[in-house]
């Protein structure tokens, strides 16, 4: 009785365990999909393109997204940049973007990876610069795009 428990124990474990790589597998192939279409997008337009890591939680995402609607930030985004959204969750979503992209949020988040229309990675925020968004300025922020 007692192995035909471990049988059933082990088939279990290692069914769920497949199923959680196949769903992670998925949800990677589909960040990684919108991305490839974002880069296309880009280099059709010849804009950059900015990669925004960052969660619903996370109050300094939250203050960066209300800075980027303000309409000097609006303006100048729409006119030189896609962005595409990245959200990471409790840092356990999205993140073979993250890898791909070098690591962006390993200082916090929001964390941006800035690509030319070529797809060559101009920057990123791997220092944690706007992890700290919730103080910063509109002219912060801006400074920071026209640098781009």
């Amino acid at each position: 009785m007692e192995r035909k428990f471990h049988i059933l124990f082990t088939l279990l474990f290692f069914g769920s365990s497949f199923l959680s790589v196949s769903h992670c597998s998925k949800q990677s192939d589909i960040i990684l999909s919108q991305y490839e279409e974002s880069l296309a997008i880009a280099k059709n337009s010849n804009r950059k393109l900015i990669v925004v890591f960052g969660a619903d939680w996370c109050p300094d995402c939250r203050a960066l997204e209300g800075i980027f609607r303000e309409p000097e930030p609006k303006a100048l985004l729409t006119q030189n940049f896609l962005i595409l959204k990245v959200d990471v969750g409790r840092f356990d979503k999205n993140l073979s973007l993250n890898e791909k992209l070098g690591n962006p949020i390993e200082n916090g988040i929001p964390a941006l990876v800035v690509i030319d229309p070529t797809g060559k990675i101009l920057t990123s925020t791997k220092g944690g610069e706007f992890s700290n968004a919730s103080k910063m300025t509109k002219e912060q922020v801006l400074e920071y795009l026209y640098r781009l």
